[in-house]
């Protein structure tokens, strides 16, 4: 659970904010040995930066604290809940059993390390040690439902509600943590419902409409949304987070491109905007065609921001040579492997641009030379209508096609239609008669069954022969395509159509 640091305009919370950003500023980055700070204000930052999801300030609490308050329960509670955090379940419960005080955190970590589940026993403790409890602090309320939401059991947040909220001493700090993890769990319905609270209790925190318009905008309330966003950006017309959501609702709910546009460019003056800020903007412009201007913005994020992947997509869509270098650094500099090319080029084609796809594993070709992959590039390339360039590499990864020896659509179909559209039918013909006498010889032998085969879906011993089959049947169309008396379009019988 995360809050910004403007999150709420109580002045419990000014303080604990003020403690925060001091101890941050003189322990964590200036390594100040004489700053002093009490077992309280320790406790105080601890829970804060909770909050904030910072775990540097947290080690580095504990870490103060162990030097200067090395009998503190409430840190050492505070340590164990921390390992437990990474999964160190037996360090902190040596930690855990440590602490004589019995708090509502101990118990907590108590229930957790044993490793309880959603069972009756579980949810009647959790009401046990809510109704034991004087108060629940911000920490004491934030893993409660954390523990919940690991164990399924947020309806149980939702039933003992109220008798949380009596004992909180910061009541939306728990509804919160709740919201947060409805969201997690795509419950958007409660999500909203409760950030709702949350800006109706505290109409002046900005993070809360901007939680609220993020569920909004997820639910496809962009009306709603949009409003969200334009209420905290009336109390800080310079929140980030609130124009970006701004522009998404607008260009969602069909608002005009030239509108959505300024939005985004609006943006870019924004402190802390950042490489996907400009690459929003960019993609509005590609939308006006203002592609000129979209180029240069993301060539000068790219100096900026030289190793981001999203402005070189961009990019690629406008001027695929200009994107050229880009790609080639960061393949350099991240040290690409041919998994990683085809996972971009996948990327492409599931945005409907097989056409980029095919111009990025170009970059890479020799990594697809006589690979096992070969056949994702040159199916790719075949549908793009590279032709010479699919007969060249297939070639120059076989010393004769025949040798391929085996059943490959992936790399024989693309070569030898590929071979029929450069005019070469003569010799597609006479390599597809080769290779599909190697096929019917294999179809022909004896194999015994392999029980390997059935551990990996569609390579069962019968799905297997019904695959050959198959790719024999579709060899023998080529062939008796190009021996017909009557000249045929390539187009009936491309196995790849």
């Amino acid at each position: 659970m995360t809050m910004d640091d403007n999150t709420n305009g109580s002045g419990g919370e000014d303080s604990r904010q003020g403690l925060y950003n001091e101890f941050e500023s003189e322990i964590v980055k200036a390594g100040n040995t004489e700053a002093y700070f009490d077992e309280t204000d320790l406790i105080e930052i601890f829970d804060y930066a909770s909050d904030m999801d910072n775990y540097i300030v947290k080690m580095e609490v504990l870490l103060y604290g162990a030097r200067h308050y090395p009998a503190s329960e409430a840190l050492a509670t505070r340590r164990a809940w921390f390992y437990s955090s990474f999964g160190e379940m037996e360090a902190a419960a040596d930690v855990n059993n440590r602490v004589s005080n019995g708090g509502f955190l101990n118990r907590l970590l108590t229930l957790r390390a044993e490793g309880a589940t959603d069972t009756p026993e579980t949810r009647r403790r959790l009401e046990e040690m809510v109704d034991a409890s004087t108060e629940l602090g911000d920490e004491d309320v934030i893993q409660l439902v954390d523990f919940c939401a690991e164990n399924g059991m947020l309806d149980w947040v939702e039933t003992n509600r109220r008798r949380v909220e009596a004992k909180s001493t910061y009541t939306p700090t728990f509804i919160y943590e709740y919201a947060d993890r409805a969201e997690d769990i795509s419950d958007l319905t409660t999500a909203q419902r409760l950030f709702e609270e949350l800006t109706m209790m505290e109409p002046f925190t900005i993070d809360f409409w901007v939680r609220l318009a993020g569920v909004q905008l997820a639910s496809g309330d962009y009306d709603d949304a949009l409003a969200s966003a334009e209420y905290a950006l009336a109390v800080d017309a310079g929140c980030l987070e609130a124009m970006r959501l701004k522009g998404r609702a607008m260009y969602r709910r069909g608002d005009t491109k030239e509108e959505v546009s300024r939005v985004f460019k609006a943006i870019l003056d924004l402190r802390d905007a950042n490489d996907a800020d400009a690459s929003a903007y960019a993609a509005t412009l590609i939308e006006l065609g203002r592609n000129d201007e979209a180029a240069a913005l993301l060539e000068q994020t790219l100096a900026a921001y030289p190793m981001s992947q999203l402005p070189i997509d961009l990019l690629m869509n406008i001027d695929f040579t200009r994107a050229t270098p880009h790609i080639l650094r960061v393949a350099e500099q991240a040290s690409f492997t041919r998994e990683t090319v085809m996972a971009w080029a996948k990327e492409h084609i599931s945005n409907g641009r097989p056409d980029i796809a095919a111009l990025i594993v170009g970059l890479f070709r020799d990594k697809f030379v006589a690979s096992p992959d070969l056949g994702f590039l040159t199916e790719l390339w075949y549908i793009n209508k590279m032709y010479q360039e699919t007969v060249d590499i297939v070639e120059e990864s076989f010393v004769e096609f025949t040798d391929l020896g085996r059943p490959d659509p992936g790399v024989a179909f693309p070569y030898l239609m590929s071979l029929v559209r450069t005019g070469r039918a003569a010799k597609a013909l006479e390599l597809s008669r080769r290779h599909l006498s190697d096929i019917e010889k294999i179809l022909q032998s004896p194999h015994p069954i392999d029980a390997r085969g059935f551990l990996t879906p569609g390579t069962s011993p019968s799905a297997t022969a019904c695959l050959d089959i198959g790719y024999a049947t579709l060899l023998r169309s080529i062939i008796n395509a190009l021996t017909s008396s009557s000249p045929m379009s390539p187009d009936t019988y491309d196995p790849m159509s």
